[in-house]
Formats: C-alpha cells, structure tokens, sequence
C-alpha cells in the first residue's frame, strides 16, 4: 500500500521544502508541492492528496501558533465560502484525471499558476482596514475551488490579506486557518471520489510526516527572523519558475 523507495524520497523531498516556505510566508506549500509532484510523475488526485496530508498538521500547528492575532468575527465568512468552492473544484479535477493526458494536466496547473503570480506582482492594491463583501465572496470561493482542482487554494487568501493593514504574524495565522479548516471537506471530498486510489498517497506522506514537519518548525523560525517581502519574492519565482516548466514540459518531452 506504499509507494516505492524512490517515490516515498521524491514525496519526501518535495513536500519538506514546501513546508518551510510554508512555515516561512504562510502559504506556498501547495503552490509548490502539486506542481513539482505532477512534473515527477505523480497523477494530479495523488499529488492533490499528499499535499492535502502533508499541509494538515503544518496548518494546524500554524494557526495555533498565531491564534492570538485573529479575530474569530473574520474568519466565519471565508471559511463558509472556501466550503462552498471545494465541491466544484473536486469535480473539475475528476474531468481533468479522466479526459487528459497528464501533459495536459501540467501545462493547466502551470497557466494557473503563471496567472496567478503575474497578477500578485501586477496589482499592486493599496493596503486598507478591510475590503468588500464582494472582493470577500471572489476571493474566498475562488480559493475552495482551486482547493478542490489541485489542493492550491492559497493564491486568492494571499491577494486579500496583501490588500489588508494587517500585521505579517495575523497575516500568517489567518493563511494557516483558513487553510486547516477547508482541508476536512477536501479530504472527504477526495475520499468519495477517488476511494482506496489515494491511499497509497496518504500513506507514504504519513511515513515522511517527521521531515515535513522539522521543515515547517525550520521555516517558522525564519519567518520571525527574516524579512517577510524577502520570503515572498524567493516563494513567487520559484513558482513562476515551476510554472513556466510545467507548461513547457510536454513540449520538451514530445
């Protein structure tokens, strides 16, 4: 039911340098984790699956962690909305796995992704104390559905809380919140869609759970100590760059 030694050390390398740029920024485990399992080989659900696993303790311990930042009347509406997009986004990652080949596959997580980072170094929006209901409801069901898709539904939390005057640990602990709490329904989600499939997934993540785990204490502690801008323009090119080789790979490889 595990996956093989060189499967198990690509998991486990893979997914303990997203914790620590998790751990860092809070956010970017699933930016880069997914991507990079896909362009090893992985299926989209199974890649999908070891994050959702990988990222459960890291944002659980996070949210903990920054508990004392948050203000629980802020976190009821975008946790209900990020419910609400995951069923979509399951759905569309099983036409995905059933109708393309895995190149396909790559080349639209990597398009979202490359859209995804040009428009957070594009708008540049002018922090304020809060934003709208609407910009709220888009972000927030746009986020459970690329949840659902691709287990990478950061993106739209760190558009809003970028836009916010909120402090980096607040910013922080409302990313590693709202993430625990969208990661029961995906799993449930992904449970009911693709069964026993995703076990071996799941397991072989619970066997290098310690090393994704020393990589977010790693990078919690680099987050207190360096500059958050430093991290999240380490963390965007590095997805830009995952972005780009996963569109251009079915290129390479054909």
């Amino acid at each position: 039911m595990l996956y093989s030694p060189h499967e198990i050390a690509l998991v486990c390398l893979i997914m303990t340098f997203g914790s620590t740029v998790q751990g860092a920024v809070g956010f970017a485990s699933g930016l880069l984790g997914v991507p990079l399992l896909v362009l090893s080989g992985f299926s989209l659900p199974e890649a999908a699956t070891i994050n959702l696993v990988a990222t459960s303790l890291q944002n659980i311990i996070g949210a903990w962690k920054l508990w004392s930042h948050l203000e629980p009347r802020e976190l009821v509406l975008p946790v209900v909305l990020r419910w609400m997009g995951i069923p979509a986004g399951v759905s569309l990652a099983m036409f995905a796995d059933r109708n393309l080949d895995p190149g396909q596959t790559r080349q639209i997580i990597g398009t979202i992704l490359l859209v995804v980072v040009l428009l957070i170094w594009g708008l540049r929006v002018p922090p304020r104390d809060r934003l709208s209901t609407f910009w709220q409801v888009l972000a927030f069901l746009s986020s459970g559905l690329m949840l659902g898709f691709a287990s990478i539904g950061g993106p739209p939390m760190v558009f809003y809380v970028n836009s916010l005057t909120w402090s980096v640990d607040k910013s922080r602990g409302f990313l590693f919140f709202c993430s625990a709490t969208g990661l029961p329904v995906a799993a449930w989600l992904f449970w009911n869609q693709h069964g026993e499939r995703i076990i071996p997934a799941a397991l072989s993540t619970l066997v290098v759970m310690p090393a994704i785990l020393a990589g977010l204490w790693l990078g919690l502690r680099l987050g207190r100590q360096m500059p958050k801008r430093f991290f999240r323009r380490v963390a965007f090119a590095l997805v830009l760059l995952i972005a780009i080789s996963s569109i251009a790979s079915p290129l390479l490889l054909s």
